[in-house]
């Protein structure tokens, strides 16, 4: 279920495939499965492993969103409904992660890893395919509107996103496999150091053909990451170090990058600054509204996101996970959730420590850790939470 859900597109496009290009089964549906799975395991189960420090945080959390809700619903009037979906949409895979300790451990990582193996080759085959033919293959949006898929054509050239939502999407998957292959070329030998080559190939290859250059990075720094910790062993607060160093990346990308490559704008439109100067005006208009409209907002926020399902903020565009935190949640909330995510990257990172020669460990972690570059020009947070979630119910070797 969760790598269904990590793969967006594939249960839309099964759906068009089969009804004629509806979507009758909306993908909330897979949500509500995994809860009533999550809801299961722990009643079988009863007693959860879940670290005090996160138990702690979801505290915290519930706690500060049930405030928001009472808030949002006085002081702005929101149907609860609209409150209920933007926490569901934003926070989904936190508010969930106490449940899922019912399964820690639970699945050897040999086959959780074969399982993303598997699925990778299909999956990078059908992208590299669009990306050479320069045509979709597969349907971009449903007859109903249900399903679409994001920025895929750029300048008239077709960004591969195989049967994900968007080639950002894409590239997220890219970035796991690509690290976990740098794990396993340390560590293999033969004919399966040979195949871990190749899937790294094959990646980079999907990666080019996504014409994103966001991806193009959170791949590289993926790939560097794995590096790092396979052959340089590198653990601890060496990588946590690395969050800082990849959001001063992200920062240099969105701000200075675009003064050093002026000239080279009509070169390429991969140089083309079109989409980043919008972003520069919705990140100073919605940044406008948080910090102008009185201390309540800059607080606790405006309650709105970026979602084209509700007509008040069916305008909202942000593409930016700080931002969209601070607008929706304020100042308090942006912390909480900043300190959930933080307390998460631990975790991943004394994992590693406990278990170095982990294959998927490492490629959960080196993908991870481009959160924080990632986060600057999309609204990242919910795949990465997924990695965790994936992560989490493997039992590592």
């Amino acid at each position: 279920m969760l790598l269904l859900s990590m793969i967006d597109g594939l249960m839309p496009q099964a759906e068009m495939a089969l009804f004629s290009g509806h979507v009758l089964i909306p993908s909330v549906v897979l949500k509500w499965l995994v809860i009533a799975i999550a809801v299961l395991g722990v009643l079988i189960k009863r007693k959860l492993e879940t670290s005090r420090q996160v138990l702690y945080a979801w505290v915290v959390l519930v706690t500060y969103l049930l405030f928001e809700a009472a808030f949002f619903t006085l002081a702005a009037n929101y149907p609860l409904i609209y409150i209920a979906y933007s926490f569901e949409a934003t926070l989904y895979f936190l508010l969930l992660l106490p449940l899922l300790y019912a399964f820690k451990d639970v699945l050897e990582e040999r086959q959780i890893s074969a399982a993303i193996a598997w699925l990778f080759v299909p999956l990078v085959v059908l992208g590299i395919w669009q990306g050479a033919t320069n045509y979709p293959i597969l349907p971009t949006i449903s007859v109903d509107h249900y399903f679409q898929v994001y920025s895929w054509d750029f300048y008239g050239r077709v960004r591969a996103f195989s049967l994900f939502g968007s080639a950002s999407n894409f590239g997220h998957f890219l970035a796991l496999v690509a690290a976990m292959c740098v794990a396993a070329l340390g560590q293999w030998k033969g004919r399966r150091k040979s195949l871990a080559a190749m899937g790294l190939v094959l990646a980079l290859i999907a990666t080019y053909m996504t014409l994103t250059r966001a991806t193009y990075v959170e791949v590289l720094l993926a790939v560097t990451t794995a590096g790092l910790i396979t052959f340089f062993k590198w653990r601890g607060i060496r990588l946590s170090l690395l969050w800082g160093v990849y959001a001063g990346l992200g920062l240099f990308v969105a701000f200075v990058a675009p003064a050093i490559i002026a000239g080279l704008r009509g070169a390429d439109q991969l140089f083309a600054d079109a989409s980043l100067l919008i972003r520069y005006e919705e990140w100073a208009h919605y940044g406008g509204i948080w910090l102008n409209h009185g201390i309540a907002t800059m607080l606790f926020g405006t309650g709105l996101m970026q979602s084209s399902r509700f007509a008040i903020t069916r305008q909202v565009v942000i593409d930016n996970v700080w931002l969209s935190l601070l607008f929706q949640f304020g100042l308090v909330g942006f912390i909480i959730v900043l300190a959930f995510i933080w307390q998460l990257w631990k975790t991943l990172i004394d994992g590693l420590q406990s278990h170095p020669r982990s294959i998927l460990t490492i490629g959960v972690a080196s993908a991870c850790s481009t959160f924080p570059f990632t986060s600057i020009f999309g609204i990242t947070t919910l795949d990465y939470f997924l990695l965790f979630m994936v992560w989490l119910l493997s039992r590592k070797t």
